[in-house]
């Protein structure tokens, strides 16, 4: 016997959006709404008046599901999100999953009637196309709306604004190179050097699950630097503690910016100059978006949305 899956496979819909036509609530599109019918008909699919009661019945309920990894992002993003899920009439119900399996799981678990919608905050892989999800700072080839940091103009704000202080070997510290967000980094990395005409170094970028190792290995190659750029404000406090150990002195010998500024970056010493991680700006437009879309039945959007950071100067940088 069919059930409410099998017609929105079918449909090539969500199983809200079936809900919705079947109930014949407002906010369909006309082709959304003629293909589940269809699907219906093709399957012979006659819910009962009690699925179908259960089926549209709000929870006001918003999923949350996170990485521990996010780290200082985390303390800035999640009471921007419960403050403007609050003002909307919704509460807030959080996950945390920092593999791709456990966050699917996680999906599947808030969306199977706990919670009208589900927000992941870097989500690790692709997942099906569904209205009631949004991604902030996931994967990039994602079917669903992904509203994103824009890491490529951060890196080459950043590593122009250091090239304008005079600094001209920039190490690039990231979480991984091979990841969307990595390549990212590296891409404005790339075109900051090619617009002041220097040359690529490869050897200059360094990343790993310990980017203090990919540091020490760095000195102990004796590779020339000033200036360091990270992508996280927590590996600047962690390069600047092994720095000290190889006397050299922030920013007089080495010059350090972060990618993703959060509170940590002012409480640095010394403060840490950064590229502003938009939290409060990602926060309110993911929510908006997201009660949108669970309004009107809308689809994902195709592109991405992009949101930029501000610079931020502060001590750890001087000019050369």
């Amino acid at each position: 016997m069919a059930n409410i899956t099998d017609v929105s496979r079918l449909a090539n819909v969500s199983k809200a959006t079936v809900s919705r036509v079947l109930s014949g609530s407002r906010g369909v599109r006309e082709e959304s709404r003629l293909a589940v019918l269809q699907a219906a008909e093709q399957l012979n699919f006659r819910p009962n008046a009690t699925a179908r009661s259960l089926a549209t019945q709000a929870t006001d309920c918003v999923g949350i599901i996170l990485s521990s990894q996010l780290g200082n992002r985390l303390a800035s993003m999640l009471p921007v999100l419960e403050g403007a899920l609050t003002k909307a009439g919704k509460s807030m119900l959080v996950r945390f999953a920092d593999e791709a399996e456990q966050q699917q799981r996680a999906v599947d678990e808030l969306l199977g009637g706990r919670c009208d919608g589900v927000l992941v905050l870097g989500a690790k892989q692709s997942m099906a196309p569904d209205e009631r999800l949004i991604q902030l700072d996931g994967v990039s080839d994602s079917d669903n709306l992904n509203l994103c940091y824009d890491l490529t103009f951060a890196t080459e704000s950043a590593c122009r604004f250091l090239l304008g202080k005079g600094h001209r070997q920039l190490v690039l510290m990231l979480d991984d190179k091979l990841s969307p967000a990595g390549k990212s980094a590296i891409t404005g990395y790339q075109q900051a050097l090619q617009q002041q005409s220097l040359p690529y170094n490869g050897q200059l970028v360094i990343d790993g699950a310990d980017n203090q190792q990919a540091l020490l290995g760095l000195l102990n190659r004796y590779l020339p630097f000033t200036a360091l750029v990270v992508q996280q404000d927590a590996q600047a406090a962690d390069a600047m503690r092994l720095l000290r150990e190889f006397n050299l002195h922030v920013p007089q010998d080495v010059s350090v910016i972060s990618l993703e500024g959060a509170t940590l970056a002012s409480q640095l010493t010394p403060p840490l100059t950064c590229i502003e991680y938009p939290s409060e700006r990602l926060a309110q437009e993911s929510v908006r978006v997201l009660l949108a879309q669970l309004a009107q039945g809308l689809r994902p959007a195709d592109e991405p949305q992009k949101f930029q950071g501000r610079l931020v100067v502060r001590e750890s940088v001087l000019a050369r």
